[in-house]
Parts: C-alpha cells; structure tokens; sequence
C-alpha cells in the first residue's frame, strides 16, 4: 500500500533509465515505511525490464561471511540456463562462484580476488540486462558483504547497475565504518517522510475496503502523525474490537494503544544499553515534564550519560529535543510506558511526584504521577490532588477533577476531610454523572461537622437532577435548612445559605400547588423590586418567579420586569446551568421578553468559550432554542435543539429530557412527524415529571391525529391539560394544549366545547398578558367564533402579536386574517403580503407558499401601493438594486449601515419580496402601477 512516495519513485526510474549505475540511500526515521518504498522500487525495476535482485539482511546472519552476497545472487543464479551461468562466470567472475558454492560460514572478510570476482560476475550479468539489486538493513549485513558492497559502489557508474539500500538511522551498527564508508558514496539519498492527510484517508480506504468518515481519518492521523508503522498498527489494533472507520468511532480508535507498535518498540530499546532504555522510560513517565535535571534523576544516570542516551533515542526517531525530549508520538510514548515493569514504573512515578512537588510545579503535573500509585503514599498527596482538582474544574475538564478526587478519597480518613472530598467530588460530578453527585452528597451530609458545613454541602446539588433521581433530595434540602434556621434570623454567610437552601427546597417543589402558591406570595412578600445583589437572593427569585409564571398569578410584564433585573446582576457563565437560574430563563421566555436573554446567553457563550462541559453545552443550546421559538425562528431552534439533545445524549438525561421537550415543540410546529415519533420512542427517566409528562401526551396526540385517531388524540391534549393544572400549572405559555384540544373538538363537530376551551386559554392568556401567548390564544379561539366577530377577533390577534417577539405567531395570524378577508378586499391582500414577507423572515416556506397561493388568487389592483415606499427607502433600493453595497450606499447618502439594513428590511416587507436580488424587477412592477396618494390598510 505505497502511498504519498511519487517524488522517491521518479528518482529511481530516472536512475534505472539513464544505463549507468547508481547509489540510491533511503534513510528516515522509524516507520517511515522504507520497506515499503523498495517494494515500490522493485515492481518499477520489474515493469522496465530489470533484472531484479533482492535481499533483507538480519542481525544472527552477520556470522555468515557473504551470506547476503549469497541471497541476492544465488536466486538468479538457479534460475539461470546452464549457458547463461556459464557466461556470467567467465573471467574474473569464476573466483565467486566458487566461494559462493564453497558456502562455508565464518565472519573473516573475503579476499581481494573474490570481492572483484562478485563484481566481476555482476558486470555480467548486466551485460544481459540492466540490474536492480535491493539491499533492505544495510546496517546488519555481514562484513564480507559490506566490503564487496564498498568496492561495487566505486564501480558503479561503469555499470548498468542501480543498487538501493536502506539504514536504518538510530541502529548501533549504522556506525559501523563499513556501512558509513557505503553511505558516504550514495549518489542519491531519499528520506521517505509521514503521509499527509489524504494520504492517511487513502491508506484507511484500502485497510477497511470503505472510505473511511472524515473524522475518522482525521482523529487516526493525529494521533499517529501519518506515521506508516503506526498507522497500520492503530488499524490492525482497531479490526479486531470491530470498530468501523466511522464519525462515532473517531475518538475510540485515537486513544487505541497497539499492542503490536509496543512490541516493536520494545525490541528495537531491549537491542540498546540499560542506560539508553532507563533514559527512555524517564521520558516516558515524565511526559511533558521533562527537564535534564529530572532526567537525571530518574534514569539514574549523570549529564554525559543522559547527552548520550538522548543522541540514541533522538537518532531512532524515537525523541526530538535534548533539553526537553519528547517523543515523536504519543502512541510512542504510551508504547514505551507500557513496556516498563509494573514493579519500575510505580517506583518511577512515586518517584517523579516527589520531585515535581519539591520542584514547585503545578498540581497537575504531580497528580498525573500520583494518579498511577495504588494509594498515595506522601502527607502532601491529598492537597495537591484536591489542587490539582480545582485547576482542573477551572479549565473545563469536570470528569479529570473528579478522578483526582476520587484517588485522594482513597487516601483520606478523617471525616471532615472525606466529607470536604466528597463535597468537591459532587460539583465536578454535576456536569455528567448527576445521580452520582446527589449520592456523594448525601454520603458527605452524614460526615459534616455541625449545621453550616452541611447546608454547604447540599447547596452543591444541582437542581436540574431533582426530577430524575431517586434519593430524597427534598428530605435532604429541608433537614439541612430546619438545623441551619430561618433565613430571617440569620446574618452573613450564613443568611446567603439559608436562602440558598431555600431556593432549592422551592424548586423541588414546584409540582405542588400549596407551595407554589406560597412561593408566589413570598414574591408578593419582598416586593417590586427585591433585591438581586447577592447569588442567594438571585437563586431564590429564580424559583418564585417560576412559581410566579407556571401559575399565572401574576402578570408577564412584572414577571419579566423582575427576571431582567435579576439577568443584569448574574454574571453571565456557563455555570448557571447548575443553579435555580434556568428557571429565569423560563420564566422571560413564557413572558415574550427575550431581549435582554438573548444578550445574556450571547455572553455566556462568549465567556464559556473552550471551558464548558458537554452538559452545559448542550444546556445552553437548550436556552438558546427556547429563545429562538420564542422569536419564531423555527428552523434556529430545531437545529439548536437537536445540536443540544445529541450533544447531552441519554447519558445526561436531565439536560437531555429538557432538550427533548423544546425539540418536541419545535417537532410540533414545523410539522416533523419523523423527528416527533422519534421523541415519542425515547425512555425519560424523569417522565413523571408533569412537564415532561403533558409534553410527551402533546406529542402522543399529535401523532394520533396525524393517523385520524382524533379520539385518542383529544384525550392526550386533554389529559396534558389535567396533569399541568393538578400541580396549580395554569399558564399557557407553557403547553397550548387547549388550543389543540379546542381544535380537535372543532373537527369532531363539538363546537361548545371547542369554544369554551378557546375562551378559557383566551381568559388565562389575557390574565398573563405576555403578546405571544394571547395573540395565538385569540388567533385560535377566532376559528372557534362564527360570523364576522371571527374578523375582529383576528384583528386583534395581529395588534397584539406586533407587539411579540414571536414572528411566526404574526405571520400565522397575518395569514389567517388575510384568507378570511380573502385576496381580493384590499386589507386581506396587505395581511397576505405582509405574511408572505414575516414567512421569508422567519424561514418558515410552508407558510410562504400559502401566502403565495392566495396572493395569486387575487384580481389586479390598480390601487397597489407605490406610495408604500418612503422617499428614503426608494433611494435606498433603487441603490441597492444597481448593485451597490450597503457601505457604498450608506456612504453614498450618508446614512449609517444599520438605517441602510432598517431601510431594505421595509422594502422587502412592503413589496412581498424574499430579498436583494428581487428588487430590480419589484421597482419596475412598482412603476408600471399607477400612482395613488390612498395608504394601505394597516392588515
């Protein structure tokens, strides 16, 4: 499988087509695939008509004086006819055959008469045809070999003879003079170098008979430097455990550590000095700690025998660098690791820690060692590992923290510590394996010293896993509260905990109606403006405001007045997602005030760059989602959904249960069947949750409808709304179910009923006040209303919904109004192209099409609006429609960009039109129109 040696090969040909002879050297590091290259050089001698000969010299054979001599030539000598060996031993050569059939062993050089001989009887045989001889392991070929080898290569250039040697760099004997003395007569030299990338894909494809996934090929390429040996090893390490070239088995195959490449390693430093091997497990063990002092040290050598060791290993193409060594790979060095005696590595290790921590380094950096010893054996070991646990949680690597944790849990015993560990251990664990985090707590709460060490342990768990475990989290909460005391009496730090403890006691116990009733007057209690200096009092407003809104006690606007305040005070990190504050995003998403939350969530991606976890990743683009549907981007939020809820995966399941609900909604709205049965499939292990649970009965009649089931189905919708109003869940902001229900009872004839669960969403939705959810209450309940109240009822649902972030809200009742008022009456043509422009804007094309199809419908209108554009916008887009920039037009009428945006935005709007490239043809219509000085209908 040569690949990536073009350049090698053409070099060769040159040589072999030229008739005269040569020298070709091919050097390189390890696993470069030399090798190879000759296998490559060998079939190009044989297709130009070459005679070909070849050997591969081995390190027992040495003692056979002109054994390799005698496996390159014997071969063609067999195969020759009596007559054509007669003549290529004739003359000088007959010496040679003679001392290759005497075939007596022994390592003394030959003599003069038969080292001219050989190359008498090659000159022969090349006499026939040019000759391609192939000498693999120059190095390990035997002296009487290499004197003929030297003498043949002075001698070369009178003869059609190409000959190819490779050394292997590194090796003792490459020293020999002999071989240097060959070496230095090579007329070329080719140093085959790493495969690049599509080279490494290429190899991948011929491995597995598939073109492997790119991610694939990109993770075996980093992880082997396109190293050929390396490659082919991780490959054949990779077969076996059944692991296709495949995006999901991209990180799997690059942390493979091949058995084989160790092997190969191992031999090649077992042939080199105790030194050189004590060097080489130093650098090992060190890692990218690697000083020559420290060195020293462990290998147990002094400078000149680390300089020495060093030049070796660096001369293998094992190591780069001398005063920091690091291996070429890291498959290399977790070879080289692997290979050390368990007993000698942990000794080196412990080793290692002790000096690193003397030394001063970072925690880290002594941990890694710590981490290989059984039981950390030094006092100091718990401290740098709990250190080492907080850099780690720092940058964004939870799952390493914890795994320090746990190996100082393993050396602890006072309680107090253990319950410090277990505590520290919980947080890292927040951000993936939640079960195990509220466990730790509850084994740190039985170790904790008095009242305030307790509550801060259970301040720690993360309420998003409150739904989907089974330990008593609230018995927890409440028992940690009633011995700390009432956060009224309370002062400080300690106050800050109590409220904390609050917050979380509140959350868990938002499915019950009496207390969420009683978290709306604590609201009430505190206040319209409470205060937000604090992270307590900000994580207890967070549930009362929740409370606040699933119950619909108070209206959107105060709601929302106080969740912005409280966004302004919380600084914005990917950390939140532990904490009650995703309750405020709740809560302004139910209100339509998503202004200030889109702001936020931008910074806190910003401020999370390269540092959050998956969990907090795939949380965040949950957010992200809920703010997108509540702007009507449809699209936005499905694909950000669908990111989060791959990207959480069944393993995170309480990010994974919330990411599957705003996936549903967005399955819902945009009319994926595929994408909601696949919702439906999934097991949640919070499904008793009430959200969760009327989210999935949602979509379980949805489902039913789609197949004509409508009795079935109108008994989810209804059973959705029965489960969200058992816990006092009244908002319905939160699940249209009856809108949907309403719907249902519509088609099935039942017209009372469908107007009374209309009214009633209409009668809540105006109690919250927020624009979105009334406006679509209204547009739905217009269907339920018969006669021209229907209209009117429309109307008011486009005032309203103007006010809304929700655009596809707008444009679903602007398209309603518009096919109830039909294309021919003025006002229903101006709602159909306003809905047509709002579809384009939120990228919803179904809806586009239908505006579409309806504006066809309608009979030409001499009244059309060529006044509708403003003297500004008309300079605007008669500029852009000549091909200018909005910088050059903003320049141009010295304007800012942002008003030239604002300017084309209404044209596009007013003229029913997708954007720029439409303008052209949009002013001509506009021309070809009479003038009129009449103003279009507001709809």
């Amino acid at each position: 499988m040569l690949l990536d040696r073009d350049a090698e090969l053409d070099l060769t040909a040159t040589a072999l087509r030229s008739g005269r002879g040569a020298l070709v050297l091919v050097s390189g590091p390890l696993g470069v695939g030399k090798s190879a290259l000759l296998d490559g050089i060998s079939a190009l001698g044989a297709a130009q008509g070459a005679q070909h000969l070849r050997v591969s010299a081995a390190p027992m054979e040495r003692d056979f004086s002109l054994g390799v001599v005698r496996q390159l030539l014997e071969p063609a000598l067999r195969q020759a006819s009596p007559e054509t060996r007669a003549r290529w031993a004739s003359g000088d050569a007959g010496p040679a055959c003679s001392a290759l059939e005497a075939g007596r062993p022994g390592g003394a050089g030959a003599s003069q008469t038969v080292v001219g001989g050989l190359t008498a009887l090659l000159a022969n045989m090349a006499h026939d045809q040019p000759v391609l001889m192939l000498v693999d392991e120059l190095q390990w070929a035997d002296p009487a070999t290499l004197e003929w080898l030297l003498h043949l290569s002075g001698r070369l250039a009178d003869l059609p003879v190409v000959l190819v040697c490779t050394v292997r760099e590194g090796d003792t004997l490459t020293g020999h003079p002999a071989v240097q003395e060959i070496v230095g007569q090579a007329t070329h030299t080719l140093r085959p170098g790493n495969l690049g990338l599509q080279d490494t894909h290429e190899l991948i494809r011929r491995y597995y008979g598939e073109a492997p996934d790119e991610a694939f090929a990109a993770a075996c390429h980093q992880a082997t430097g396109g190293n050929p040996l390396f490659l082919s090893c991780l490959l054949a390490d990779a077969a076996p455990r059944s692991l296709r070239p495949t995006a999901d088995n991209a990180e799997e195959v690059a942390a493979l550590r091949p058995a084989s490449l160790q092997h190969r390693l191992t031999l090649r430093l077992d042939a080199r000095s105790k030194q050189v091997r004590r060097v080489a497990r130093a650098v090992a063990v060190l890692g990218d700690a690697t000083n020559p002092q420290l060195l020293s040290r462990l290998a147990e050598v002094d400078s000149t025998g680390l300089e020495h060791a060093l030049r070796q290993l660096a001369d293998l193409g094992l190591t780069t660098g001398m005063q920091r060594p690091r291996f070429v790979h890291a498959l290399v060095q977790s070879a080289v690791a692997e290979g050390i005696p368990l007993e000698e590595r942990t000794a080196m290790h412990a080793l290692a820690a002790e000096s690193l921590h003397r030394a001063g380094r970072p925690p880290e950096q002594v941990a890694r060692h710590l981490m290989t010893l059984t039981t950390p054996t030094y006092a100091w070991a718990t401290e740098v590992l709990r250190a080492a646990a907080f850099a780690a949680q720092r940058r964004g690597a939870p799952e390493v923290a914890a795994s320090y944790l746990r190996r100082a849990l393993m050396g602890s015993s006072p309680d107090h510590d253990r319950a410090e560990l277990l505590i520290d251990l919980a947080t890292s664990e927040r951000s993936f394996a939640p079960y195990a985090s509220v466990r730790h707590i509850a084994q740190a709460v039985l170790l904790c010293d008095g009242p305030i060490q307790r509550a801060q342990a259970v301040v720690r768990l993360a309420p998003s896993a409150f739904s989907s475990t089974l330990l008593p989290v609230h018995e927890l909460l409440r028992e940690a509260a009633d011995a700390l005391g009432p956060g009224d009496r309370l002062e400080g730090s300690d106050r800050e905990l109590a409220l904390r403890l609050e917050a979380r006691i509140r959350q868990s116990a938002l499915p019950e109606p009496e207390q969420v009733a009683d978290s709306v007057a604590r609201l009430v209690g505190l206040g319209p403006e409470p205060s937000t200096g604090t992270v307590a009092e900000r994580e207890l407003l967070a549930p009362l405001l929740g409370a606040a809104t699933f119950s619909n006690a108070l209206p959107a606007h105060e709601v929302a007045q106080v969740a912005n305040r409280v966004l302004q005070d919380e600084p914005a990190l990917p950390a939140h997602v532990h904490t009650t504050m995703p309750l405020v995003v709740a809560s302004l998403v139910a209100a339509d005030s998503v202004d200030e939350l889109d702001s936020w969530l931008g910074a806190v991606q910003e401020n999370a760059a390269g540092r959050q976890t998956r969990v907090e990743r795939a949380m965040i683009g949950t957010e992200q989602a809920l703010v997108s549907l509540a702007r009507g981007r449809l699209t936005q939020a499905k694909e950000q959904a669908l990111a989060a809820f791959e990207l959480a995966g069944a393993k995170h399941e309480e990010v994974f249960t919330l990411s599957s609900m705003t996936l549903a909604a967005c399955a819902i709205l945009t009319g994926d069947h595929q994408l909601a049965d696949r919702l439906i499939a999934v097991k949640y292990r919070a499904e008793e949750d009430p959200y969760v649970w009327s989210g999935l009965a949602m979509l379980k009649g949805q489902s039913a409808a789609r197949k004509g089931d409508l009795d079935t189905a109108l008994g989810c919708f209804l059973d959705a709304g029965r489960r969200l109003e058992q816990c006092g869940w009244l908002n319905p902001a939160l699940l249209p179910w009856a809108s949907a229900a309403a719907f249902l009872h519509l088609y099935l004839g039942e017209h009372k009923q469908a107007r009374e669960l209309s009214a009633l969403e209409v009668e809540r939705a105006r109690v919250w006040g927020a624009p979105g959810p009334l406006g679509r209450a209204l547009r739905v309940h217009s269907h339920m209303v018969e006669g021209p109240g229907s209209a009117e009822v429309l109307r008011e649902a486009v005032d309203v919904l103007h006010l809304s972030a929700n655009r596809f809200e707008l444009c679903q009742a602007l398209l309603d109004l518009g096919e109830h008022l039909g294309p021919a009456d003025a006002p229903g043509r101006a709602a159909l192209r306003q809905a047509h422009a709002e579809a384009v804007g939120c990228d919803t094309p179904w809806l586009a099409r239908r505006a579409q199809e309806l504006l066809a419908e309608a009979p030409p209108d001499p009244e059309a609006a060529r006044g509708q554009l403003t003297p500004a916008e008309r300079k605007v887009a008669e500029q852009a429609a000549s091909g200018r920039t909005n910088q050059m037009i903003a320049d141009e009428l010295n304007i800012t960009c942002r008003a030239v945006e604002k300017h084309l935005t209404n044209c596009y709007r007013k003229m029913s039109i997708p954007g720029r490239a439409h303008l052209c043809a949009a002013l001509e219509e506009l021309d070809r129109q009479p003038d009129s000085s009449g103003s279009a209908a507001p709809y």
